[in-house]
């Protein structure tokens, strides 16, 4: 009984250590371009604003 403990105590932390390492590299925004694009994106047309003089 004690092999089956010692032989899953190893396989956990094998298995946290690459969940581990996974997540830290999924974690860098430099590679996930879909991030900068989620949000909202507003647009307006130029607008004349120069004061025009009546005749």
């Amino acid at each position: 009984m004690k092999k089956y403990t010692v032989t899953a105590a190893i396989a956990g932390a094998m298995t946290a250590a690459v969940l581990g390492f996974a997540g830290t590299a999924q974690a860098d925004l430099g590679h996930n371009d879909w991030v900068n694009n989620i949000g909202p994106v507003a647009t307006a047309p130029h607008v004349d604003t120069t004061v025009h003089g009546s005749r």
